[in-house]
């Protein structure tokens, strides 16, 4: 996993978000109709890059990109190219002088679009100010907004990355790497496994899953709610600075080393094990072998209390 690339991308994602929101808002005008088809790799990607509206992308059974529905009047053109079997699909903005990533005032630079693409297609998006809803698809998916919420079904690998957005993600069995970073939004997660990384700066995140290998999930202000089973010598790491943690263990408690420990919260388990009082704080902690101890558990928050359970 790569931690450094997650803190990259969502800088990236708010200098987007600052040099469009100085941009000048085009007038808005009536609305046009496109339904453009172009072949498609079957197994190829797809890029994405808009600004304002919503894109819905949906898998199919056909060796095209089909794209509909509408656009703003100050949107020049629709940009549909292909090299290889890469697809990139483009909403271009009319702005005189150089080019205008302007964030939508009212329907100013809107494109509502639903994109059909081949179901083994692997997706990479750049959005500003527009949702963005996933389905069908059944390759990698590398998705980014701004100003915008994700809401996908991801079959393989996916990676998210917000700033003032909500991301809902079912994740399928084959679903081994799954790596979200928002700041301001909610996360919240069922399925999947394997490798999971999540960096939250303010939102809380509801995360049900399978059985994970290596977790990582960091957050600044907001709470952790995690439901998962840990391979047999995995590692789960929990960091949180102002937010509560709960935590339970599918399929039993994992024989591993535990390390619990919160600074300015309470410390609960729900298998009989107590946590000791520190002696220079208000806060708690409980470090303890469960049978052989082959995987890691290490969870850590500042101000926030922690519950530890398990069920069968």
């Amino acid at each position: 996993m790569r931690p450094q690339y997650i803190g990259t991308r969502l800088l990236q994602a708010l200098v987007l978000l600052l040099v469009a929101s100085a941009a000048p808002p085009a007038e808005a005008g009536a609305r046009r109709s496109v339904d453009e088809h172009r072949a498609a790799d079957p197994q190829g990607q797809v890029e994405i890059v808009n600004v304002a509206g919503r894109i819905d992308v949906l898998g199919w059974d056909k060796a095209e990109v089909a794209v509909s529905g509408t656009l703003a009047a100050d949107v020049e053109k629709l940009d549909i190219t292909t090299a290889g079997a890469r697809t990139s699909i483009r909403v271009v903005l009319e702005h005189k002088g150089g080019v205008h990533l302007g964030i939508g005032n009212g329907d100013s630079g809107e494109a509502n679009l639903v994109v059909h693409v081949p179901a083994k297609s692997s997706l990479k998006t750049s959005l500003v100010s527009a949702d963005l809803v996933v389905k069908d698809l059944e390759g990698d998916q590398e998705l980014q907004t701004v100003s915008g919420d994700v809401r996908s079904a991801a079959a393989r690998e996916v990676r998210v990355h917000t700033v003032s957005g909500d991301v809902e993600l079912t994740a399928g069995s084959a679903s081994r790497v799954l790596e979200i970073g928002t700041v301001s939004g909610d996360v919240k997660v069922s399925g999947g496994g394997g490798d999971v990384m999540i960096n939250t700066v303010s939102g809380d995140c509801h995360l049900s899953l399978g059985s994970v290998s290596r977790a990582r999930l960091k957050s600044v202000s907001g709470d952790y709610r995690l439901s998962a089973g840990l391979a047999a010598d995995g590692r789960l790491e929990v960091e949180t600075v102002s937010g509560d943690v709960g935590v339970e263990f599918n399929g039993g408690l994992p024989s591993a080393e535990f390390d619990l420990q919160t600074f300015s919260g309470d410390l609960s388990t729900c298998f009989g094990k107590k946590p000791v009082k520190e002696g220079y704080g208000p806060g708690s902690r409980l470090s303890y072998r469960e049978g052989a101890g082959t995987a890691k558990v290490r969870v850590d928050t500042k101000s926030g209390d922690v519950t530890v359970c398990a069920k069968h």
